[in-house]
């Protein structure tokens, strides 16, 4: 059903229904996250004008390259994975990380038109809080008991004290800055990593990096 939009002067027209510029706009800045695009010459072109927004932009980034709005030490793994969007071999990349002393759920996706044409690279920023909580406190709860699905809680190692959870540095790939990250889950008996491998399938997290 997926069609190009057009624009009248007045209303741009979707398959399922019509907008105008200035609706287009204020979804942007009301949805629970923030929007940034890099675009298909990796130029950052655009950013959801959102209060109290995670990542500070400013419009004097407007229209610089990759290379002039990051760090010279990240720039090889924000280029990976632009690169691996353009080239076709991952759709999205997603990371649960902590910023500003609070759980946020960043996703990065290729984004492509109705023909699969890569258009930029597109993250969205949202803070977790409002879902965990809610979970955390019973939300989700058994239907037929109440009862609260229990929530899971790392590990500790009885000889060192230490949490089997590890942050691992995680790098922003419209800003480059390094924040705290999950680390993959292992399987106790065989080492092998929860990360599913298939990053065409809407995952829980993709690491490979």
């Amino acid at each position: 059903m997926t069609k190009k939009p057009d624009f009248d002067g007045t209303y741009i027209m979707f398959p399922t229904g019509r907008l105008t510029l200035t609706e287009v706009q204020q979804i942007f800045n009301t949805i629970p996250f923030e929007i940034d695009l890099i675009d298909h010459t990796d130029h950052f072109t655009y950013f959801s004008d959102k209060p109290n927004r995670e990542h500070v932009r400013s419009v004097d980034e407007l229209n610089e390259t990759v290379a002039e709005c990051h760090p010279v030490r990240v720039l090889p793994v924000v280029m990976k994975i632009i690169n691996s969007f353009k080239d076709g071999t991952k759709d999205f990349v997603v990371r649960p990380l902590v910023m500003h002393g609070h759980r946020v759920f960043i996703q990065y996706y290729a984004l492509r038109d109705v023909d699969g044409t890569y258009l930029g690279t597109i993250e969205f920023t949202g803070s977790a809080e409002p879902i965990l909580t809610a979970y955390e406190n019973g939300g989700w709860a058994d239907a037929a008991s109440g009862a609260s699905q229990a929530v899971a809680t790392p590990t500790v190692d009885a000889t060192s004290g230490a949490s089997a959870t590890e942050a691992a540095p995680a790098v922003d790939a419209t800003s480059g800055a390094s924040e705290t990250e999950a680390a993959p889950a292992v399987d106790a008996t065989s080492g092998a990593s929860e990360t599913p491998t298939d990053s065409h399938q809407p995952g829980p997290f993709t690491y490979d990096l």
